[in-house]
């Protein structure tokens, strides 16, 4: 038999068996393989997931979202298949990569989050507002002057 054909856990047995590694390492060892691949597969899921949500609100002509349907925004619960965390953890990850912009929401008025409680946070889709040009923001600069 070679190494390479060796199963995992066979390998571990043979090092513990020769005195290359004592039992606690190669414990710790599978521990955090099995860590390891855990996290891959909550990385993979939470990527399909933002996927999910981006394809479903593409479509549409709603501009303004929320974990859970309120009465001024989209529910992004009510468009996919995922616990309330995995969606808020999704959000947050397309916030952080420019694809919603996070605001405060009172009345229709838009105000920093921080000026806002939980139940006011909405999530704005950038997309389905037109990008703004250097020559607009320009233009907005001198006006503040």
């Amino acid at each position: 038999m070679t190494i390479s054909t060796f199963s995992n856990s066979q390998l571990l047995n043979e090092l513990i068996s020769r005195g290359v590694l004592t039992q606690s390492q190669a414990e710790s060892a599978s521990k955090k393989a099995a860590r390891s691949s855990a996290k891959e597969a909550k990385a993979k899921a939470l990527n399909a997931l933002k996927a999910q949500i981006t394809e479903a609100i593409t479509g549409g002509s709603d501009r303004v979202f929320s974990v859970k349907k309120t009465g001024n925004s989209v529910g992004v619960m009510d468009l996919v298949e995922a616990e309330r965390s995995q969606v808020l953890k999704a959000l947050t990850q397309l916030t952080a990569e420019g694809t919603f912009r996070k605001v405060g929401l009172v009345g229709g008025v838009e105000k920093p989050t921080s000026e806002v409680n939980a139940f006011q946070i909405r999530y704005i889709f950038d997309a389905a507002v037109p990008a703004e040009t250097e020559e607009a923001a320009e233009e907005v600069a001198e006006e503040a002057k």
